[in-house]
């Protein structure tokens, strides 16, 4: 049974990306990128090493100040709030990494999952999706196996009460049978009416479960628009192969066709 999410007011658009230009000091990773995150969809944002997805998901998150754009959350424009007042407009970030606190048990990451402006919210739709954390509820969360770390890291999204929910490759090193349950607790989140931008390495996963997608190449946008128009073979053949390292600026030639179905 899917549990249902309860975030803000839903607009036409949940996440509104306008040419954002971002990067690390006198480093651009982004150029003018533009992205919509249209309320209760799923958009895969794919592209090789390098091209910038990680960097897009810090500064929509508030992690990393843009140099240029804007960013909205159901409408509102956050680009200038910090990390935790866009949390509270509605952003979740689930970074690479995990990100839990190893020391703590799974009740205390549980507890500190619900922002200060939720508190009293029940984490009940959390075990409910993740059942192996009620089982494990009282263990040190450093204890547990890299998939069962992720699944804590994912219960967040069901606490926050999320507008859009940035998940960047949260099935990285995990087991195959630990990624089905994974991408099994993502199609549960998609279903439930959250809004996803996913950053994932297994492409045609991430495409099937995708109503759009973003291709970012060299920090620039080549395609956005149906997922189910890419060609996942070509796809990964000329992009998601190569290692374009966009951040310390030693990609070179142009950008090729956008591969399509025929």
């Amino acid at each position: 049974m899917t549990t249902a999410i309860t975030g803000a007011p839903r607009r036409v658009n949940a996440l509104e990306v306008r040419g954002l230009v971002a990067g690390y000091g006198r480093t651009t990773v982004l150029r003018e990128v533009n992205l919509t995150v249209p309320a209760g969809s799923v958009v895969a944002l794919l592209g090789p090493n390098g091209a910038g997805k990680t960097t897009l998901l810090r500064t929509v998150s508030g992690l990393l100040r843009p140099s240029g754009g804007t960013v909205l959350v159901d409408g509102e424009d956050v680009t200038t709030r910090t990390p935790h007042a866009r949390a509270r407009a509605g952003v979740c970030l689930v970074p690479e990494g995990r990100g839990v606190f190893p020391n703590l048990t799974v009740r205390e990451n549980l507890a500190l999952a619900v922002p200060r402006w939720r508190k009293g919210t029940d984490v009940e739709p959390a075990l409910a999706a993740f059942p192996v954390l009620r089982e494990r509820i009282r263990q040190i969360a450093g204890t547990m196996s890299g998939g069962q770390q992720q699944m804590l890291a994912l219960a967040r999204c069901y606490l926050a009460g999320p507008s859009v929910i940035l998940l960047d490759e949260v099935s990285m090193g995990l087991a195959p049978k630990v990624v089905d349950e994974i991408f099994e607790a993502l199609a549960g989140l998609a279903r439930s009416g959250a809004s996803l931008l996913v950053v994932e390495q297994y492409v045609n996963r991430a495409l099937a479960m995708a109503d759009f997608a973003c291709l970012l190449n060299r920090g620039s946008v080549t395609y956005t628009g149906p997922a189910d128009l890419l060609d996942e073979a070509e796809l990964t053949r000329r992009y998601l192969g190569a290692d374009l390292d966009a951040e310390h600026g030693t990609a070179a030639g142009d950008t090729e066709p956008v591969p399509l179905r025929p």
